[in-house]
């Protein structure tokens, strides 16, 4: 009876380090998540706000790298466009 009750208690000492294991490596994980949605304010990669930021994060691999820069070069044409005009009717 005595083994038995060492045995349940190691494994029952395993399986709490198995766990606290697990809740470090998820914390882990999703700070690496974070970081690559959001990079640390240290080193600012992108200017402009934080929720462009996000949605560039979500929106490449979403829709796909050649659609995604398909679209920034036509939106960067639209905003060419309109930035001329401005100047010319000032």
């Amino acid at each position: 009876m005595n083994a038995k009750a060492r045995d349940l208690a190691a494994r029952k000492e395993l399986l709490t380090a198995q766990a606290d294991l697990s809740r470090l490596q998820l914390a882990l994980a999703w700070g690496d998540v974070r970081n690559s949605i959001f990079p640390p304010a240290e080193a600012p990669a992108f200017a402009g706000s934080k929720f462009v930021a996000f949605l560039v994060g979500i929106a490449a691999p979403l829709i796909g790298r050649s659609r995604f820069t398909r679209a920034l070069r036509y939106a960067s044409i639209a905003i060419g466009i309109v930035r001329a005009i401005r100047s010319l009717r000032a």
